[in-house]
């Protein structure tokens, strides 16, 4: 496997196209996605609603930068799930008034095994808001990210 050396600063390119006023598409290195709202909302539930993909985005997020973390600091995970749990104050989508936060409490549970110094793993857990850009951006929105990890059986606590 080639190793590449990334650019500090990059840009990337999303685009979209509209299929139904609840139904669209979404692409990224030519990998093609459909966004649509449930079935209760006038969708036809044939994808994630476009607040689910920004979650599903910080999970992803959490575990890519999790393992960098790790591997920094002379760990490694052999396994993780994460769950998310999320409040949204739906004014602002369901047109009743503009809202300032509308994700107003994140909740991030981690579950993982590692291989390593137990001080490595605590600084994995220190690190990760600061570094995981899913995370930053909801956090400098106003969001409360709260990160609850369970490291080899051990609650470490809000993060």
């Amino acid at each position: 496997m080639a190793i590449v050396k990334e650019k500090p600063i990059w840009t990337f390119k999303i685009a979209g196209s509209h299929l139904t006023p609840t139904k669209s598409t979404a692409s990224a290195r030519g990998k093609d996605y459909i966004v649509d709202e449930p079935i209760q909302r006038g969708g036809t539930d044939l994808g994630p609603m476009p607040v689910e993909y920004v979650f599903m985005g910080l999970s992803g997020c959490t575990h890519v930068i999790s393992n960098k973390l790790a591997v920094a600091n002379g760990i490694s995970f052999s396994d993780m799930e994460i769950s998310i749990d999320v409040t949204m104050d739906s004014h602002g989508t369901r047109l009743i008034n503009p809202i300032d936060i509308p994700f107003p409490d994140v909740t991030v549970n981690i579950t993982a095994s590692y291989d390593g110094p137990r001080e490595g793993a605590l600084e994995v857990v220190r690190k990760l808001r600061h570094h995981c850009a899913v995370s930053k951006m909801l956090q400098e929105s106003g969001s409360r990210v709260t990160e609850n990890w369970v490291l080899n059986g051990e609650t470490m606590g809000a993060a």
